[in-house]
């Protein structure tokens, strides 16, 4: 499931406190999704297979073909 992330899905994490969070995956870097929790400028995390609980798919999804080819 970790693996079907793409950029625009919603993925759903925790955090090292146990609290559920969300966010949109923005780009796939080298320890796992980066994604934007929200906020005034946006708030990046990052999401591992670790951490990772479920994810929703975007509508307008696309594969991060650059994040990819860098980061495997």
């Amino acid at each position: 499931m970790f693996n079907n992330i793409q950029v625009g899905d919603t993925v759903y994490f925790s955090t090292p406190h146990t609290t559920e969070m969300k966010g949109r995956a923005v780009m796939k870097g080298p320890h796992g999704w980066v994604v934007n929790i929200g906020g005034r400028h946006g708030t990046p995390k990052v999401v591992g297979e670790s951490n990772f609980i479920k994810l929703r798919k975007g509508r307008n999804r696309k594969p991060d073909h650059l994040g990819a080819f860098l980061h495997g």
